[in-house]
């Protein structure tokens, strides 16, 4: 049986769950607590099975953090939030904030051997591939999924698109394994390639399947307790508040660690004409490195920067056309914790006379970290609005 070896992986995303780090929109956290599209009321999400998510200004909050782990706890309906008559329970995800292409994900979590429980950690991709076929089929990597009636049981699997390996789903897509001592913390891990996607438990390879063909393109992570009411795993026949603890959720890509650069500090002229230009603001001896261009329309777009919502420097001027392929360099110094630290671009001058050449618009091209690319550090904002996205320091 195979060992994951991750010598040669680096950390991208760490939440040990030493603080907590949760809001609805995730803005300033590394967690949000609803997804946005699938909202049900000011204070909820409309979940699944059994269970509604809900952020604690509902009246009920399903989150607590204590010595290093995060517990999510199940009830029945208490509030007015939520689906009338379901569970009101707790999901996590870094939607809109980080997302990666490849890698290896984990979670080490206990979960409930109560009926009805329902335990996840998944994968949602940031751009959904409508389903060609329309067979009712979309994306999605499910690391585990435990179920409280049959808590030894651990199920892990693909959702794609991908006609050929539907016409017979478990045998193509899923990768079911059991645990001999289910009790207490196990760690759930996925290592996703171009070709091939395994899925392992405690370290042990239970699996491999191939890499559909719409499974290229960078995921979010989720993690929740639902809860069902089905005849086999029945939250409702005793009642009983369900739990579940996360000790981490930890993402590596597969390429080693880089050596730390810093950018050029020379004004250069690429071709087309654009200029792109070095600015460095803040102090420290941690480096960020943010790459903006724009579409300028009577004057040049302008933005600010901040990290853990404390503004870095001041108002920032974008140089560099989008068009070109080129970027600017603004280098954000500082002396930041280890763990993760929220970072947003605010559009502050939007303007726009009807037509694709008289529209100011800026980019945030890409951001490096301390020499190593950050994932999710893209956005195109086309109005004055803010992109938050995730570092972290290690």
């Amino acid at each position: 049986m195979s060992t994951i070896d991750l010598t040669k992986y680096r950390l991208t995303f760490d939440d040990e769950f030493n603080t907590r780090s949760i809001s609805q929109t995730g803005n300033g956290t590394t967690w949000a607590d609803i997804r946005p599209q699938w909202r049900y009321d000011a204070n909820s999400d409309i979940g699944f099975g059994h269970s509604s998510f809900v952020d604690p200004s509902s009246g009920y909050d399903p989150f607590k953090v204590s010595n290093g782990v995060l517990t999510i706890t199940a009830v029945p309906d208490r509030t007015a939030s939520g689906i009338p008559g379901s569970w009101e329970s707790g999901l996590i995800t870094t939607q809109g904030h980080f997302s990666q292409t490849y890698g290896y994900f984990e979670m080490r979590a206990d979960f409930s051997n109560l009926a009805g429980a329902w335990g996840a950690f998944w994968l949602l991709p940031d751009h959904v591939i409508a389903d060609p076929n329309k067979a009712g089929h979309w994306q999605e990597l499910d690391v585990v999924e435990n179920y409280g009636s049959f808590e030894k049981g651990i199920y892990s699997g693909i959702h794609t698109t991908d006609a050929a390996p539907n016409l017979n789903w478990q045998q193509n897509l899923q990768v079911y394994s059991e645990l001999a001592n289910p009790s207490g913390f196990h760690t759930y891990g996925l290592d996703w390639n171009a070709d091939t996607i395994g899925f392992y438990v405690d370290g042990q390879l239970m699996g491999t399947k191939p890499t559909p063909s719409d499974m290229h393109g960078p995921m979010y992570l989720l993690a929740n307790l639902a809860t069902q009411n089905d005849p086999h795993n029945n939250a409702d026949i005793t009642k009983a508040p369900i739990s579940e603890q996360i000790d981490y959720i930890r993402v590596y890509s597969h390429l080693p660690a880089t050596t730390t650069t810093t950018p050029p500090a020379t004004v250069t002229t690429p071709a087309g004409g654009a200029s792109t230009t070095t600015a460095t603001i803040g102090a420290g001896a941690d480096k960020l490195v943010l790459l903006i261009s724009e579409d300028a329309y009577l004057g040049d777009a302008m933005y600010r920067v901040t990290v853990d919502g404390k503004q870095i420097g001041g108002t920032q001027t974008a140089h560099t056309h989008h068009g070109s392929g080129q970027s600017d360099h603004l280098l954000v110094l500082g002396d930041w914790d280890k763990g993760s630290h929220d970072v947003s671009v605010t559009f502050l001058n939007d303007a726009w006379a009807g037509t694709p050449t008289t529209d100011r618009n800026l980019y945030l091209d890409g951001a490096t970290y301390d020499g190593a690319d950050v994932s999710g550090a893209q956005h195109a904002l086309m109005g004055v609005s803010a992109f938050h996205f995730h570092i972290f320091d290690i």
